[in-house]
């Protein structure tokens, strides 16, 4: 019989690091073993653990130093760094895991560096296709990489994991519509838009401009708020997607490695745009994996015109 374990889950900065964890996290629960989460002090993260009913342990980091030009903030960074090695010691020499998993990102360095010292198991869990430093650090440092997709710059030893996703609940398009507050036919040709600054900017009136050419078509944004505009439809952030994702035929979406694997998973054909200032240009390299394995998905990116994304746009929907 497996001996039930202790297992530390450390993922924070934003959803695509988080969800994929406590999915991870919740599997390791059903095999009866104890899990603690640990993450950074921005308000996004709790908000998120909050919506799975978790309450993660945290570190008064909010950020990496390396990710800022800003002076001050740098060196209020690297303070803050400093601070979490001893609460992040503190922490584990309390809950003595037996192995540390992490999931990447800035609040995943105090963590690995406590673990080498002392000599306890870590694997590190990648979901972009583009190794980040923490994970270029941990391997260096013996740690097991798991990788979100069968591709991973910057390392040479690894092992494909894929990226852990909520489970589809496929919710009838009626009711879906009704969740979201949507007064739509249900015979509809539904565009879910998703991802973070895909609704702001030069970038939403590229997407607007194309719901302009495609009135056969319903857009729906993943926005601040609910709201109307022809044939584009706002809807506040759900952190319950199956709504969203039952009444989508196409979905244009960034680049974000877990956004893609829970399209992936539902089985949606899409459009990735990935964001040009990605660190490394890792949302490229997710989107060039992820049509890999994706039917009927393109790439479209944010120099192209409005009438390119129509034109993607009603070709897949003759298929």
């Amino acid at each position: 019989m497996t001996k039930n374990k202790k297992f530390l889950i450390v993922a924070g900065g934003t959803g695509g690091h988080i969800f994929p964890a406590i999915v991870f996290g919740r599997e390791l629960e059903t095999q009866n073993h104890e899990v603690k989460w640990l993450c950074g002090s921005r308000d996004l993260e709790q908000v998120i653990y909050k919506s799975s009913d978790i309450q993660p342990l945290q570190l008064s980091i909010s950020g990496s130093p390396f990710g800022t030009r800003a002076l001050k903030k740098i060196l209020s960074r690297l303070w803050d760094l400093g601070k979490s090695f001893f609460q992040a010691r503190r922490y584990i020499k309390t809950f003595k895991p037996d192995e540390i998993f992490l999931f990447g990102g800035y609040v995943s360095f105090t963590p690995l560096a406590i673990a080498k010292l002392n000599k306890i198991p870590v694997t590190l869990h990648e979901q972009n296709a583009v190794a980040g430093k923490v994970t270029r650090i941990a391997l260096k440092w013996g740690a097991k990489i798991l990788t979100g997709w069968p591709e991973c710059e910057g390392i040479n030893d690894f092992r494909y994991f894929g990226i852990p996703v909520r489970e589809p609940v496929r919710i009838n398009r009626n009711d879906a519509l009704k969740i979201l507050g949507l007064n739509l036919n249900k015979n509809s040709k539904i565009v879910g838009i998703v991802g973070g600054s895909l609704g702001s900017g030069a970038l939403k009136e590229i997407l607007m401009k194309a719901a302009e050419l495609c009135r056969d078509f319903e857009f729906v944004f993943l926005s601040h708020e609910r709201r109307d505009e022809g044939n584009a439809h706002f809807v506040p952030p759900q952190w319950d997607m199956n709504p969203f994702y039952s009444i989508c035929d196409f979905i244009v979406s960034r680049a974000g490695g877990s956004t893609l694997a829970e399209i992936l998973k539902w089985e949606i054909p899409a459009i990735t745009i990935p964001w040009p200032g990605a660190a490394d240009d890792h949302q490229n390299k997710n989107a060039i994996e992820f049509i890999k394995l994706s039917k009927h998905s393109k790439i479209f990116h944010e120099d192209d015109s409005p009438e390119k994304l129509a034109e993607i746009l009603k070709e897949e929907f003759l298929i």
